[in-house]
């Protein structure tokens, strides 16, 4: 809900009003065709941290140096064939925004602005082809000018630095998966709480990478300390599955044997109250010892495991206490890795994954919203050549820059509405300045002052995601409806023609966004959970590559961008098993890996049961025969003497509790000894 803004709120409309005004100041003295093109771009470059301001500001000037230079060479070969010139800028517009969608980096904005800019510079001069040239050049400077204003007052005179907010979120999220961990490992094991906060822990990893790129844009020397954040976030966002896993674990062991869960309980009491206690505290010595020693007591554990007559709680417990080993392995990593944050020392860079897709992109959401752009684009300049409309080319430039704008919403409809909302809005604001209040005043100065009773309190409405495309749109919206100059002049046709071209643009978006990509959360959902089962049959098949720390990345993508949906739809009323198929593959895994040290014969039976997984993944054969096939498969690894033997037949333990975790044991419990058997 919105609320009222804050004293940062306020001081971020301060600053964005003060860089509005002076690239306004600046466009006039440099008599620049369309000065409010520079007021505008302060308020869509702007953002309440400098790395964000300058990450954006980069990308944007790149992506305006694109679509101009794209510019120059379409309007004058195909000006004079309207329909073929509508075309290139739909397929251009749609192309560059499918390309920006693929990229994780703020780069993205770079590819996006690509696409619209050829459409900002390209409709308004349709008619006119011959002066695209000076166009697309004064568009830069304009565009370049805003740009630098708003850089010089988030980034040099006033900057609001994203390093320490990373700094603190981190020390808030670290504390809140120690207070998970803790809770998972100590207390009864309650699924739907469970999942509840593993959602939320992994939200708020989600916001934090997103910190960690906008805050890698600030200056050298907090970069270098920086570079510990994304190591920090690969180990920490790790622990939800592996918490997963333990539960699973400690559930299945106190069904089958609670003796041996009872034995264990000590030991995961006192890791909880280890994680608990290091969360907001240095790794210091006597706490680096604590892990020593909680090393040494799950090593004891594993060599001294009791004989006991239950081959699967033998597997169960053995399995529990190597995936605590794990846990306490990537907690200390994190630790250690936040104290070295915190202190600022310059960092190394983990391996590079910026350069991959997210595991969340999905191609058939890129194509629909590639697609629904150009459509877009197209249905308006169809409009438009029909009609003879002059202000009909607006009508599709709107229309294709709404839906870039919004394209990386699974549903952009709301947004659009919200959009429209503050669009119709600012199209009345515009009128009452241009024929009201403009023409009673003369001066720059008056023109700031009126100004600023309406921006100052809008724009501080922009950092609040509630509130923000109306508020947005108000920003930007304005000026151009004004047509904002030195000189003040007023046409009531030019007004109306050009307030109706832009609403009636941007519910052209608002309808193709519904035609194409209406297909809510609940879709989107569903469409995460069907690529990590794909994942799961192609490695179970061989066909995907065997790297660990890929898989672990590509498939967390999607359970970060899951958690970040379900909060939105009744996860009851999901039929998704969240983690459940990476828990599958890590064990897929472990299993290939262990394999040629095996038997030929019981080779071929555990290929067998991947084949199996990889069917059941694909909705080819039912549960229950996956299960026959992992139990014969577990049958002959536990026939064999072979230490590799074992850890297969591990690795098929997990693979069963992460598919089938109601399934029933696959060995019948253990004969009561005669004393047993006797009565009380």
């Amino acid at each position: 809900m919105p609320r009222w803004p804050s004293l940062a709120d306020w001081l971020f409309s301060a600053r964005s009003f003060a860089a509005a005004a002076l690239a306004l100041w600046v466009a006039f003295s440099l008599d620049l065709s369309r000065p409010y093109w520079a007021m505008a771009t302060v308020y869509i470059v702007a953002q309440p941290t400098a790395g964000a301001v300058r990450a954006r500001a980069v990308w944007r000037l790149v992506g305006t140096l694109c679509g101009g230079i794209f510019s120059i060479l379409a309007l004058p070969a195909l000006g004079s064939a309207p329909p073929l010139f509508v075309l290139a800028i739909a397929l251009w517009v749609g192309l560059c925004l499918a390309a920006s969608l693929y990229d994780p980096t703020p780069r993205a904005y770079g590819f996006m602005l690509s696409g619209y800019t050829a459409a900002l510079i390209c409709f308004p001069i349709v008619d006119q082809p011959g002066t695209v040239f000076d166009t697309a050049i004064s568009r830069m400077i304009e565009i370049g000018l805003g740009i630098l204003c708003a850089w010089l007052m988030h980034t040099v005179l006033f900057p609001q630095h994203g390093a320490p907010r990373l700094l603190a979120a981190s020390r808030v999220w670290l504390a809140d998966l120690a207070r998970f961990g803790a809770d998972s490992l100590g207390g009864a094991h309650d699924p739907a709480r469970f999942a509840a906060e593993r959602r939320r822990v992994a939200r708020d990893g989600a916001t934090l990478a997103t910190l960690f790129q906008q805050a890698r844009y600030e200056a050298r020397g907090r970069g270098a300390a920086l570079l510990w954040a994304g190591r920090l976030h690969e180990h920490a966002r790790a622990l939800p599955t592996l918490l997963t896993a333990i539960g699973e674990r400690r559930r299945a062991l106190a069904t089958r044997d609670p003796a041996a869960a009872a034995a264990l309980a000590p030991l995961l009491a006192d890791l909880a109250a280890w994680l608990a206690e290091s969360a907001g505290n240095p790794p210091d010595a006597a706490r680096l010892m604590g892990a020593r020693r909680l090393e040494a007591r799950l090593e004891e554990a594993a060599r001294t495991a009791p004989q006991v007559p239950d081959p699967w709680a033998a597997l169960l417990r053995e399995g529990l206490v190597e995936r605590l080993r794990e846990l306490l392995d990537h907690w200390r990593e994190s630790v250690v890795l936040t104290a070295r944050l915190q202190a600022g020392e310059a960092g190394t860079p983990a391996p590079d994954l910026d350069d991959r897709p997210p595991g969340h992109v999905d191609p058939l959401l890129v194509a629909l919203s590639g697609g629904s752009a150009a459509l877009a684009i197209l249905i308006g300049g169809a409009f438009w050549i029909g009609t003879g409309w002059s202000h009909g080319a607006s009508l599709a430039m709107m229309g294709g820059v709404a839906l870039c704008i919004f394209a990386q919403l699974d549903d952009p409809a709301p947004a659009l509405r919200k959009f429209i909302q503050g669009a119709i809005i600012a199209v009345l604001v515009a009128g009452l300045y241009q024929f009201a209040i403009l023409p009673r005043i003369d001066g720059f100065l008056p023109l700031l002052l009126v100004l600023a009773a309406f921006y100052l309190p809008t724009a501080a409405l922009i950092p609040q995601p509630a509130v923000m495309a109306p508020a947005l749109a108000c920003t930007v919206t304005i000026p151009a409806v004004i047509n904002l100059q030195e000189t003040y002049s007023a046409d009531f046709a030019g007004y109306a023609d050009g307030g109706f071209a832009t609403i009636g643009g941007l519910l052209l978006a608002l309808l193709t966004a519904r035609l194409l990509r209406a297909f809510g959360v609940g879709w989107r959902v569903a469409r995460l959970a069907r690529a990590d089962r794909l994942d799961l049959a192609r490695l179970a098949e061989g066909q995907a590559p065997a790297e660990l720390r890929r898989l672990l990345n590509v498939m967390l993508d999607r359970f970060e961008a899951l958690a970040a949906r379900l909060q939105a739809v009744d996860a009851r009323t999901v039929p998704v098993s969240e983690l459940a198929d990476l828990r599958a593959a890590l064990n897929v895994l472990r299993l290939r890996r262990e394999m040629p040290a095996l038997p030929e014969a019981t080779r071929a039976t555990l290929e067998a049961a991947l084949r199996a997984v990889a069917a059941e993944a694909r909705g080819q054969i039912p549960p229950e025969a996956l299960r026959a096939r992992l139990d014969a498969a577990l049958a002959a690894c536990l026939a064999l003497p072979e230490r590799a033997a074992r850890l297969a037949a591990l690795s098929l333990s997990g693979l069963r509790l992460a598919l089938l975790p109601e399934a029933p044991s696959p060995f019948p419990p253990p004969s009561p000894t005669p004393a047993e058997s006797l009565p009380a």
